[in-house]
């Protein structure tokens, strides 16, 4: 019996490399029993697999102290993740149940370790992602072969690399994530992505087209696409030309043929790639939702160009202008680094006026910590931690203010929105503008569900 359980403690896009490993693991129940069990600490799952980030230095203590924990339950760990290309290998050297480690969109070790052989590796060899990606076979993700039928809870997954097969686990809850590409061309002074990941690389059209079809077969009506840049698709393919227009347009039409009621949103758009006739351009796809998810990090003309952004205040302030009057129900989620190096009170005045402007559906606000392995780490002019902190408090209310008018103007409207869970009197909806995981949900009374089954991953209308 192969007994696991999986904790992914990165984003959305770590997640998609879990589903790959929990479909594999799945591809062998032919040959000896396999189950899938819920709580990792449940004394049932021999083995967990820990999907890990190293992006902060607060995630590669988490993840720290992830592998610590389970290891002292004396579970079986499989380690995947970005934690193994920023840390070294004194800490992994230490843990005692140790079992497998999974290289990026590398699986071949898991039929050993499911089938009871303890796969062999040198801690000591385990070197950093870009001298792995150089040395991978898969520099470019290829075409997906055929669709195949996988034993355990899902009926189907789709194939990556030859038999290599992923897991839908959000599928019940009426979306998945769709990963365009994979690792970063950016050189954003605070992100060590591309030291962690490697250089972009872009799936071709064809392969994205096969697993849009599948994830319709397969009962997703709402496909979220991602990459660390989604806006920079296909330049490594196409000699230096974005294709993200290209592919959404096919997407759009795959759609419209297969006559299934879906929609598609599309993270990490970055304003310096997406121009304003992109724009145009979106606002004539039929399915797209016109959600915006724009990290701008900052609004300082300063504090971005030593961020490594390629971008100003006009152009940013153009770029939003178009999207307001182009999209009647645009919504624009966005993120902010407080006390980033040189920040002074009067950009952070900047920043506060920025947003009152824009008033932004949605907003991310990060505290700067210096991460040793990023450029930014090494600019003067540091930000006092209790500075930057004070900031923080003084923006929430701001925010806070913004939401409560947002959530004024729906108050009383019908609207379309996902079932997420059912409780006793009220059931909790994600509103179909607000992404997965990220955004809030709403709860309303069951008197206030209009149409749709009342069913964990059911679209329905619905009155805030």
């Amino acid at each position: 019996m192969f007994a696991f359980s999986a904790i992914n403690l990165g984003c959305s896009k770590n997640m998609v490399d879990l589903e790959y490993a929990i479909g594999e693991i799945l591809k062998f129940s032919d040959k000896t029993p396999i189950e899938f069990v819920e709580n990792p600490e449940d004394p049932y799952a021999d083995y967990v697999i820990v999907n890990t980030c190293g992006f902060l230095s607060t995630a590669r203590e988490e993840s720290e102290q992830t592998l610590s924990y389970y290891d002292a339950l004396g579970k079986k760990l499989i380690l995947m993740g970005c934690y193994v290309s920023v840390k070294d290998d004194a800490f992994l050297a230490g843990l005692k149940n140790l079992h497998s480690i999974v290289p990026f969109m590398s699986y071949s070790v898991i039929e050993e370790l499911v089938l009871g052989k303890k796969s062999k590796f040198n801690l000591s060899g385990i070197v950093r992602a870009k001298q792995a990606h150089k040395e991978s076979k898969e520099k470019t993700l290829s075409k997906y072969l055929a669709s195949i039928e996988a034993p355990g809870k899902w009926k189907k997954a789709f194939v990556w690399k030859g038999d290599e097969v992923r897991a839908y686990i959000h599928a019940p809850f009426g979306y998945e994530y769709l990963k365009i590409a994979e690792w970063c061309d950016n050189n954003c002074t605070f992100c060590i992505i591309p030291t962690i990941r490697g250089r972009q690389t872009s799936r071709q059209i064809d392969s994205v087209i096969t697993e849009v079809k599948l994830m319709l077969a397969q009962g997703i009506r709402e496909i979220q696409i991602i990459s660390q840049d989604t806006t920079r698709y296909g330049t490594d393919i196409s000699g230096g030309e974005p294709l993200l227009m290209e592919l959404l347009e096919k997407i759009d039409q795959t759609i419209e043929e297969s006559g299934i009621d879906a929609k598609y949103r599309v993270y990490y758009l970055y304003p310096d790639i997406l121009t304003l006739d992109h724009l145009e351009k979106l606002a004539q796809l039929k399915y797209f939702l016109p959600y915006f998810d724009i990290p701008f990090q900052h609004y300082s003309t300063n504090i971005l160009k030593s961020m490594g952004r390629h971008y100003d205040q006009a152009h940013i302030q153009s770029f939003l202008d178009t999207i307001r009057s182009t999209f009647q129900n645009s919504f624009i989620r966005t993120s902010f680094i407080i006390g980033f190096p040189g920040e002074t009170e009067e950009n952070f005045d900047e920043l506060c006026k920025f947003i009152e402007k824009y008033q932004f559906e949605s907003v991310g606000i990060f505290q700067y910590h210096d991460e040793s392995l990023a450029a930014s780490s090494k600019l003067p002019w540091k930000v006092d931690e209790s500075v930057a902190k004070e900031r923080i408090t003084r923006i929430t209310p701001l925010l806070e203010k913004i939401y409560d008018e947002e959530n004024a103007e729906r108050k009383g409207k019908e609207q379309p929105g996902y079932v997420m869970a059912v409780k006793e009197k009220t059931i909790i909806i994600r509103p179909e503008m607000h992404a997965p995981e990220v955004d809030e949900y709403d709860e309303v009374a069951l008197k206030n569900i209009k149409t749709g089954k009342i069913e964990i991953g059911e679209k329905v209308q619905y009155i805030f």
